[in-house]
């Protein structure tokens, strides 16, 4: 008897969610959706170097870099799903101490600092979100990356140093690459449908969405011995906003 009321119950719940998402599925016209982003990053450059030398574990040691980006997305079709091109810019750092030319640590602090570009195509899969009443979406993207890196001293100047051929340069450059990730959405209009209408009626936000993706970048300049390699996969969390 119990058990029964409860299956009940938890129908008349969903039933009860659907019929209010139904109500307010009177959206205003979407074509775009922005995401706020935040992870950490450790860039694979250790990786490249020969005979064991690792330069940024010794200058950073285990930290990562914290990461903050936001990506626009222009939703050209609809129909099972929706399908856009996305550009994404952020902002990253990391702090350590610098190595002196015998390779021990300075007292001096050092700095990585990153500004991330990527441009792509996205692919959203909101069919259970939309039609289903289900508040989960998937999400695909893959597209090109070209990240600006410098490399700053303890007076947060652009640190130098001195080339194959003894000439003075600056720690500093830009590396392509590419980009691919996968993420699951939250549809939070599920669990306040009416304030969800209210949001969109005043602002036009059609959607809000909690987003947990994994995010994999290969930044090496296609494979050039000549570069930095900037590559890492990771988690990035943050929230999502179509309209």
């Amino acid at each position: 008897m119990l058990r029964s009321f409860t299956i009940t119950a938890l129908l008349g719940t969903l039933f009860i969610h659907s019929s209010a998402l139904a109500r307010d599925s009177e959206q205003s016209p979407q074509s775009t959706a922005m995401e706020i982003r935040f992870g950490f990053y450790s860039p694979g450059i250790d990786g490249e170097f020969k005979g064991g030398a690792t330069p940024y574990e010794d200058a950073f040691g285990a930290d990562s870099a914290w990461m903050l980006s936001a990506q626009l997305d222009y939703q050209f079709w609809h129909g099972f799903g929706s399908l856009g091109v996305f550009g994404m810019a952020g902002y990253g750092s990391v702090t350590g101490k610098g190595l002196l030319a015998d390779g021990e640590r300075s007292s001096d602090e050092t700095a990585l600092v990153l500004f991330p570009f990527t441009g792509g195509l996205v692919y959203r899969f909101d069919v259970l979100a939309t039609r289903f009443g289900i508040p989960l979406a998937l999400a695909l993207k893959g597209g090109v990356d070209y990240w600006i890196w410098r490399i700053d001293d303890g007076n947060e100047d652009t640190s130098k140093f001195k080339g194959a051929d003894g000439s003075s340069k600056e720690a500093l450059g830009g590396t392509f690459g590419l980009y691919g990730a996968v993420g699951i959405y939250l549809l939070l209009d599920f669990f306040e449908p009416h304030a969800a209408a209210i949001f969109d009626n005043d602002l036009g936000v059609n959607n809000s969405y909690f987003f947990v993706e994994w995010a994999a970048h290969w930044i090496d300049d296609f494979g050039s011995t000549k570069s930095f390699d900037l590559s890492d996969g990771g988690l990035v969390f943050g929230l999502a906003f179509e309209m």
